[in-house]
């Protein structure tokens, strides 16, 4: 199919559209700003979301899942870090920081006296280290607890090692002396100066390094699971934090370190008081042996992965040096983090951030695309009496201690509603609220008038349709092809955006369907005779169906969309004129010309415009994202809301004697579902 795209040159004006810039600034000043939206609705900011943690790379509970279901770990590995393939390594030696020892005195025992260091030969049943002007001063002694004797003071790293051959029985190994408890790890330490703070620094090669940090990373119990299945989860695992490790260059003196910042690491077994708890399990040591050496490598370059992991990816994995790719295996049934739900109190979110003021809203800015709710929130806006305030969805996620960033806020003001745009026939734009202003065809001469508009997914930017079907594009709208060459038996009276944004449908008034990018063709009238033409559409939430509506009201249901009800067997008073669905793609509504509402499914009926003495006949329809309310606009430039929908102002109040000319409404959500 031919391609035919027009767009506006970047940031270029004509006077006409200055001119109307030019009537808004000097009516804003007069007017004043907008009345302030109200403060926010509940005492808490409430949420839902997927997944726990940054969902870069292997999600653990998704390995398990698949693993259950029967994928070898290499499978496993492949979905997860694309570009990759299965390498080798060597059992080199890293080095482990113990961080919560950082800046604090370094004491080992050897419980056989067997300990010795590089600098006091010993052998000793105990050493202390502390950092001291101009180096570490030694002691030794003979336990945990002393008393100790100083063997003096050296200005480089100390090595503390045992000297019996330590194999896999505890008793020969080095244990660390915390306040209430001892802890054995595999290799010998070194204590180093940074900054003339001490560091704790375990040394230990590869293989036994990850004994102590695959049963921290993922539950050693998985590996009896299904029948045995689970083990490959584990070894899965056991790969990823090899490569992981391997990669690792943290400090000059530690490789890596012990806590979540690089990989949880416990050492082989810890005693505290009379109870002697083992670390290390032979179920994930088992699956360390069975993929020893084993790695992931880029398959261009062939030098090792740095293979991130985290504990559930919600679904999808967030992107990155790996593609973000659907993970199934994360709806495995054990899984708490796959769906999660929290609430933020308000009075903690503007204490975490006090210009915004007095809460009013929290607004979904921008989203990665990748799963549900429009995938990981990239931006979020926080808007108070105060001001706005952008804030990454990271950065609000650890503020709050929220599983992920992939979230959507399910109580926010205005249902969900952030701000909407109204287009005019001649293409002129007019943003309210959060929607932005990107561009429009005011003032440029076109071929046919233009008669709808899209929003994209993020809400920052949108597409616009004239009736031959040409296809303006603005923001971060992309073109993805038109009719505006082809010769259309009918006009295109509509369009509407796939749920990802990467692509849309343009609608003829026979029913006829163009679709572009990744919006699917399930069916059209285009070659059906109807008693009324098609003025309308809405896609279901998945985009793999859709409705159409005749301006007699008649549905015509495709894909998944369900049929749930008409007025094609109804008389009206006036022409149905466009449709929108619900969020849950269980319901709709349509819009009459003279502004009167037919709800269906789980649409509920909020209002409708027959005697509010509303000017001129309606143009469009949007419900709010929380499926109980819904904005119309009218040809006179009016803004109607009903239910939980936001009235933030309108191009009638605007523009004084504004000539009418409206013909469509898009709105700029709060991605909540």
């Amino acid at each position: 199919m031919p391609s035919h795209r027009r767009t506006a040159p970047a940031r270029r004006r004509t006077a006409a559209l200055a001119l109307v810039a030019t009537l808004l600034t000097s009516l804003a000043a007069l007017a004043g700003p907008p009345p302030p939206a109200a403060a926010y609705p509940a005492a808490t900011v409430d949420l839902k979301g997927h997944g726990f943690g940054h969902g870069r790379g292997m999600g653990q509970y998704g390995a398990l899942g698949y693993a259950l279901a029967g994928s070898p770990y290499t499978s496993i590995l492949d979905r997860y870090y694309g570009g990759t393939a299965a390498g080798s390594v060597g059992n080199v030696t890293t080095t482990v920081r113990i961080s919560r020892l950082d800046g604090v005195d370094t004491v080992l025992t050897q419980e056989q006296g067997a300990l010795t260091s590089d600098v006091f030969p010993g052998p000793y049943g105990a050493m202390l280290v502390r950092a001291a002007v101009g180096g570490l001063d030694v002691y030794t002694g003979p336990g945990c607890g002393g008393p100790w004797t100083k063997a003096g003071t050296v200005g480089g790293p100390v090595t503390i090692a045992s000297t019996l051959t330590q194999g896999d029985d505890h008793r020969n190994m080095l244990q660390l002396c915390e306040s209430t408890s001892t802890r054995w790890y595999r290799g010998d330490f070194q204590v180093v100066l940074d900054g003339g703070a001490s560091r704790t620094v375990n040394r230990v090669d590869l293989e036994n390094y990850l004994k102590g940090v695959v049963p921290r990373e993922s539950p050693a119990a998985w590996g009896d699971l299904g029948g045995g299945a689970g083990m490959d989860a584990l070894r899965a695992q056991s790969v990823a934090a090899r490569s992981y490790a391997y990669t690792q260059n943290r400090q000059a003196y530690a490789k890596t370190c012990d806590t979540e910042t690089c990989q949880v690491y416990g050492g082989v077994a810890k005693q505290e008081g009379g109870t002697y708890t083992a670390l290390e399990d032979p179920r994930t040591t088992q699956a360390v042996a069975d993929t020893a050496g084993q790695v992931r490598v880029f398959s261009g370059s062939g030098a090792v992965a740095s293979t991130e992991f985290s504990s559930s990816t919600g679904g999808w994995t967030a992107g990155g040096t790996f593609p973000s790719v659907a993970d199934d295996g994360d709806a495995t049934p054990s899984n708490p983090n796959h769906d999660w739900k929290a609430s933020v109190p308000v009075a903690a979110i503007q204490a975490a951030y006090p210009g915004v003021g007095a809460l009013q809203s929290v607004d979904v800015a921008h989203r990665n695309g990748f799963g549900d709710l429009g995938g990981r929130v990239v931006d979020l806006v926080l808007v108070g009496t105060g001001g706005r305030q952008t804030v990454t969805g990271n950065d609000f996620r650890l503020k709050f201690g929220l599983k992920s960033d992939w979230f959507a806020v399910t109580n926010n003001a205005g249902g969900g509603v952030a701000g909407y745009w109204q287009v005019a026939a001649d293409g002129g734009i007019f943003s309210f609220g959060a929607a932005q202003f990107y561009g429009s065809m005011g003032g440029r001469r076109l071929n046919q008038p233009v008669l709808d508009m899209a929003p994209t997914a993020s809400g920052n930017g949108y597409w616009l349709v004239a009736s031959d079907g040409g296809i303006f594009t603005f923001g971060d709208a992309r073109f993805f092809g038109s009719t505006g060459s082809i010769r259309l038996n009918k006009p295109v009276v509509t369009m509407a955006a796939t749920p990802t944004g990467n692509g849309y449908w343009l609608v003829a008034s026979d029913g006829g369907i163009f679709s572009y990018g990744d919006a699917r063709f399930a069916g059209s009238t285009g070659g059906m005779r109807l008693n009324k033409p098609v003025v309308g559409m809405a896609p279901t939430p998945s985009g793999n169906g859709y409705w159409l509506v005749a301006s007699d009201g008649g549905i015509f249901a495709f894909g998944d969309a369900p049929f749930l009800g008409s007025t094609g067997a109804i008389t009206l008073n006036q022409p149905v004129v466009g449709m929108a669905a619900t969020p849950s793609g269980k319901g709709y509504w349509l819009l009459a010309a003279d502004g009167g509402i037919f709800a269906y499914g789980d649409a509920a009926f909020l209002g409708s415009l027959p005697g509010l003495a509303a000017p001129g006949p309606a143009r469009g329809i949007e419900g709010t994202r929380t499926g109980a309310g819904y904005l119309i606009s009218n040809d006179a430039g009016r803004v109607f809301a009903f239910g939980d929908a936001p009235y933030l102002s309108d191009v009638a109040a605007a523009v004084p004697g504004y000539k009418g000319g409206i013909r469509g409404l898009a709105v700029r959500a709060v991605l909540t579902s």
